[in-house]
């Protein structure tokens, strides 16, 4: 997952590749979400999840995402649909 400033303060666009973990191939058809909080205020600081959209390649995903504040922000990814999973990763937003 990365993601890039959207030209507005705080929002970002996200791109989250997904692909099957035996084969390596493009996961597509999926239901995508994309949630965040703060690890450092845990339940003061969170972006509630949004929906991911196809990206137009296979096994991509795009979505936007509104923060509160900058800081480290842990990006929750919650995956249905062919397989489920929720991975997490930590980021840092200016």
């Amino acid at each position: 997952m990365s993601c890039r400033p959207a030209g507005e303060r705080l929002v970002y666009d996200c791109r989250i590749r997904l692909s099957e973990a035996g084969s390596g191939n493009p996961l597509n058809g999926a239901s995508v979400s994309v949630g965040a909080d703060m690890p450092s205020m845990p339940m003061a600081h969170n972006a509630h999840p949004v929906a991911a959209k196809p990206a137009g390649e296979p096994g991509s995903y795009r979505a936007r995402l509104r923060l509160e504040m900058p800081g480290e922000w842990a990006l929750r990814i919650r995956v249905s649909g062919p397989v489920r999973d929720q991975l997490r990763q930590v980021q840092r937003f200016e």
